[in-house]
């Protein structure tokens, strides 16, 4: 697992991931950073498999053949990300009866939620991608 550290980005007033760890001087930065970083990692982690099941949702709902290559691109990309980040496989989700019908929605905004979080170039670059890929699924 690489390591990561959560910055208090003063522009955007949110928590952001980062691989530079940036002095904040005070009595308690180093404990409210190392919670901020708890939290923020737990929330990236859940997002992500959250769009993975959304995705896993869409691809079964799925006829046209090139709209399931672009699924499948981005459930590799989502998988690649969650691996790079946790060095561990996503989870697979459970055999769903019942959708909602608006994963697709739900999956767009999840990746807007990961590019806010997440502020390293390599992987904030994959979360476009997949965004700009359920983007075009509209």
């Amino acid at each position: 697992m690489h390591k990561f550290f959560c910055n208090f980005n003063t522009l955007t007033q949110r928590y952001e991931l980062s691989q530079n760890r940036s002095a904040i001087g005070g009595i308690f930065s180093s404990r409210v950073g190392t919670q901020a970083e708890n939290n923020l990692l737990n929330e990236i982690k859940a997002l992500l498999q959250e769009l993975y099941k959304n995705i896993v949702i869409i691809k079964e709902k799925e006829e046209n053949e090139e709209r399931l290559n672009l699924l499948e691109e981005t459930e590799l990309l989502i998988s690649n990300l969650y691996y790079s980040l946790f060095a561990s496989p996503l989870d697979l989700p459970e055999k769903q009866e019942v959708s909602a019908g608006n994963e697709l929605a739900k999956a767009i905004e999840v990746a807007k939620k990961l590019q806010k979080s997440i502020n390293i170039p390599e992987y904030n670059r994959l979360c476009v991608i997949i965004g700009n890929n359920l983007s075009s699924l509209l």
